[in-house]
């Protein structure tokens, strides 16, 4: 009923990515695509798993059945975020209308392999597509998933910052000495984990949000701030996407990375505004058929993992490196 409605009222609701758009989030749809991507991947079974698992939102899929590094996903006709992700898509420029997600079933297999001497994993990946309501789109998701998991992989590093907040280990950390750490100091941090408006609640506000430092911070010749170190910031605002065409709305701030020396450096950036639609301009429509408007639901928020947003220190500190 919903479909017919946006049809009936001939809206298009748009929805824009915030901040820097990553290599990874935009999902690149050949209308040739094969069905199945087999390839070498330089990297653990364990972490190619991890990568495809945060890859996977990006085209509105859902694990269905998951043992080992055996993995089965389901990119459904009426998923929620898949809305939002389409949206995102054609506001990038990557599809139009009828060239979206084509709905169908991942199943993922990935195995210990060595090539060439490289110790890594086989990736295997089979799209079954299934018929749409745009029945000329040939378009498959087997390899634009292996990309997107291969773009991960190499964007998000291998540390996990909630148990090692300081980051990756330096190979020559050099002598202890005490570095000032100036204000104001520009860095990077990458989305762990993609936000999605529609799965949020109000009581999310004060929540924390996981982000890992994109590249080590050097002042003076040495590194303050590792790759991989945790960041974290907050939602302040939270509010899902509702009927007569409201968007949804995300407001989140930064608040703190972790340096080599196990202090926390405050850091800041101005307030995260993000909005599912880029006018309310669908609640103007709605209201035109009140019969129907109630029925026209906005879109929600949708951001990739792997986002990348350039923050500041906020104050002097100093830091003691070569721990």
């Amino acid at each position: 009923m919903r479909r017919f409605v946006y049809l009936f009222l001939s809206v298009a609701i748009l929805c824009r990515l915030p901040a820097q758009i990553p290599p990874c989030g935009i999902v690149m749809i050949h209308p040739e695509g094969e069905k199945t991507d087999e390839r070498f991947v330089p990297a653990s079974p364990e972490r190619v798993k991890v990568a495809l698992l945060k890859a996977l939102p990006a085209f509105a899929a859902e694990v269905t059945e998951g043992k080992g590094t055996q993995v089965e996903a389901e990119v459904y006709f009426d998923a929620p975020i898949r809305e939002s992700i389409d949206q995102a898509e054609r506001d990038a420029g990557i599809h139009d209308k009828c060239d979206k997600l084509p709905e169908g079933k991942f199943t993922i297999d990935i195995s210990e392999a060595n090539q060439g001497g490289v110790v890594g994993s086989q990736l295997h990946i089979e799209f079954g597509r299934h018929p749409s309501f745009c029945g000329a789109h040939r378009g498959n998701l087997a390899r634009p998933l292996a990309d997107e998991t291969v773009c991960l992989l190499n964007l998000i590093s291998t540390n996990d910052p909630s148990a090692n907040p300081r980051g990756l280990a330096l190979d020559n950390p050099g002598a202890p000495r005490a570095v000032v750490l100036p204000d104001a100091t520009p860095l990077k941090v990458l989305l762990r984990d993609y936000l999605f408006s529609g799965n949020l609640k109000k009581h999310s506000v004060g929540k924390i949000i996981q982000f890992e430092v994109a590249e080590d911070l050097v002042v003076s010749g040495t590194t303050l701030v590792r790759r991989g170190a945790l960041a974290t910031g907050h939602f302040t605002d939270v509010t899902k996407a509702k009927g007569y065409g409201r968007n949804g709305k995300v407001t989140f701030v930064f608040d703190k990375v972790t340096a080599v020396d196990g202090q926390d450096i405050p850091i800041t950036d101005e307030e995260q505004k993000l909005k599912g639609g880029r006018t309310d301009e669908t609640v103007a429509v709605a209201l035109m058929f009140p019969a129907l408007g109630g029925l026209v639901t906005g879109v929600n928020v949708f951001v990739p993992a792997g986002t990348a947003y350039e923050v500041s220190t906020s104050g002097q500190h100093t830091v003691q490196s070569g721990r």
